[in-house]
């Protein structure tokens, strides 16, 4: 007997098993059903919602490698240059392009990776804080109370992980975000439980002897307050007028950058132009070993470690710090190659285009029509290695967005991109810079060579 498929109801009404509402109701009332009914003890409740809370910065951490969009301060971060930029892994931020997995994964974005470290180390300490917390706490933890937490653990765990998959992933929500906009819900679920956690240390404690309420019923309180929070947040999503106070202060997803490829010409460039494999690896090195030596607040902090370890004729502090200083000189020197060691430049009639070659993309371009003036430069590694350092200047640089207090509506950030404007361009070390000018037909606008 074969079972009929009757599709009597419409799509509206069929029922979202995986979606938010349902997971919302879902990791809401087990725990509160498994205090008020089952006996679990206020404990349960507290690491339920520590692992709640790691699961959803755990995911907000990975879906920040695929967010399409850019961040709304992508822009002020790229154009001021007198604005002191992330070192150690900010440059990667510029990158244009993606790296395609193995399906049903999206492709990932390279200028995404200092974000999902950042939020990585940052799960990672807030998540131990908590725990430290309970344990302060609640120093004994009983099998019934780790029976109840593995059950209403894995409740919210596999209900979040599954609708956060459905949204994020199968239905696309990843063209729609930013890894900006991806972390605005953990930290909207971290600021309500911490306070939320505060309040319920402030009820159960009390000020005397006697707490002010009933552990029992403080958590019972607790979880009914971030009920009405998720209701609250769930009702917000739902309507495109109303902003929340986060969307306000931090901006949503709406408000970000949709990305624009790099145009370029038809034909074959005129000309190619890139650094030596031996310079792109020089450079890398050099940069990395400046920022451990010779640079301010990092330099100065691992001296004082070493410093340390030398009053305390410690040599596990001593060779600790030669380990997280051989680490960030390896992390920057990576940064500075994939920044700058795999880039093209392709010279075309009219314009120059800077091609990655790692990821298949153009990342900039400037016209010609739209140089000011070119100056031509020396460092220390141009130096070194007989090579010179290209900068271009461009009559109508893009503006650089004027920093506000609270986010504005979607509808009046602008959300559009400059890959297509001509934007102030260096060249780094090149054996052969006068042939880009030549190239380009910009011989006469040669700056005088300065040695920095």
């Amino acid at each position: 007997m074969s079972i009929l498929k009757l599709n009597i109801l419409p799509r509206s009404f069929e029922f979202p098993l995986y979606s938010e509402s349902v997971v919302v109701a879902i990791g809401n009332l087990v725990p509160i059903i498994g205090v008020a009914v089952a006996g679990w003890r206020p404990e349960t409740l507290l690491l339920v919602y520590l692992a709640e809370l790691a699961t959803i910065c755990l995911w907000a951490a990975v879906q920040t490698l695929f967010a399409r969009k850019r961040p709304n301060n992508f822009l002020r971060r790229a154009l001021n240059d007198s604005r002191r930029r992330f070192e150690l892994l900010g440059p990667l931020q510029q990158k244009r392009g993606s790296t395609g997995l193995a399906r049903p994964l999206p492709p990932i974005y390279l200028r995404n990776v200092p974000t999902f470290i950042t939020a990585l180390v940052v799960t990672f300490v807030v998540v131990s804080m908590g725990f430290v917390l309970v344990a302060l706490t609640r120093p004994t933890i009983t099998q019934s109370v780790a029976a109840s937490f593995l059950i209403g653990g894995t409740t919210v765990v596999v209900g979040r992980s599954i609708a956060i998959w459905r949204q994020f992933f199968s239905a696309g929500g990843y063209e729609e975000h930013s890894p900006r906009s991806v972390l605005l819900n953990p930290a909207k679920y971290l600021f309500v439980l911490g306070v939320l956690f505060i309040v319920f240390l402030g009820l159960e404690s009390g000020g005397a002897e006697t707490p002010l309420v009933s552990p029992r019923l403080a958590v019972v309180g607790l979880a009914i307050g971030k009920l009405g929070y998720d209701v609250r947040t769930l009702q917000l999503a739902r309507n495109p007028q109303r902003r929340s106070w986060f969307a306000k202060l931090y901006g949503s997803q709406k408000s970000e950058i949709s990305p624009e490829p790099v145009t370029m010409p038809d034909s074959s460039p005129k000309a190619r132009f890139s650094m030596s494999r031996s310079t792109a690896l020089i450079d890398a090195l050099g940069s990395g070993v400046r920022y451990v030596f010779w640079n301010g607040e990092v330099t100065a902090v691992l001296g004082l470690l070493v410093a340390l370890g030398i009053i305390a004729e410690s040599s596990g502090i001593l060779l600790s710090v030669g380990a997280l200083a051989i680490l960030l000189g390896s992390v920057r020197s990576l940064t500075r190659y994939l920044r700058y060691g795999t880039l093209e430049y392709r010279c075309y009639t009219d314009q120059l285009v800077v091609f990655d070659r790692l990821l298949g993309e153009p990342q900039s371009k400037v016209a010609v029509g739209d140089v000011a003036g070119v100056t031509v430069t020396q460092d220390r590694v141009d130096e070194r290695l007989s090579t010179e350092t290209l900068d271009f200047e461009v009559t109508n640089p893009p503006e650089v967005p004027e920093i506000q207090m609270l986010a504005p509506p979607p509808e009046e950030v602008k959300t559009s991109d400059i890959a297509n404007q001509s934007v102030p361009l260096t060249v780094r070390h090149l054996s052969n810079a006068g042939a880009v000018l030549e190239c380009l037909g910009l011989s006469e606008t040669r700056g005088q060579q300065s040695t920095n």
